[in-house]
């Protein structure tokens, strides 16, 4: 029984160990606390703790802005981990469309100021060269 028990802890130190790695980018599975888009190929993901991410996708992922909820999935079920690579978001409701989907995470990144601030700048140069 006790080798059980160790394997079993063993098992779960290592699956959750990538969320100690140097570069502190963990976003939890079970942490997220509302997203916002940043077009059909990146949101920003919040976490309870405070904590921004910028998500980086690919695949059919549209209306992110117009969902009543969102989950990230793991191709391997694991959800107690980090979000990583390889996984998918999931869009429910709202003005989500039947084509929606699958929606793959290729990166996930801390979200600075310095990044929102070129992501403001950006959308307000659109703005303007739209009006001209």
């Amino acid at each position: 029984m006790k080798t059980v028990f160790f394997a079993a802890t063993l098992f779960l130190v290592a699956a959750v160990a990538p969320a100690f790695a140097a570069d502190d980018v963990c976003l939890r599975h079970h942490d997220v606390d509302g997203w916002g888009s940043h077009g059909d190929h990146a949101m920003v993901v919040n976490d309870r703790f405070g904590h921004k991410y910028l998500v980086s996708l690919a695949g059919l992922c549209n209306d992110l802005d117009y969902s009543f909820g969102m989950a990230i999935r793991s191709p391997v079920g694991m959800t107690f981990g980090c979000v990583e690579r390889g996984d998918h978001i999931v869009m429910r409701g709202g003005g989500t469309s039947r084509q929606s989907g699958p929606c793959w995470i290729t990166k996930v990144e801390r979200y600075t100021p310095d990044m929102e601030k070129a992501y403001k700048a950006a959308l307000e140069a659109k703005k303007h060269e739209h009006a001209d």
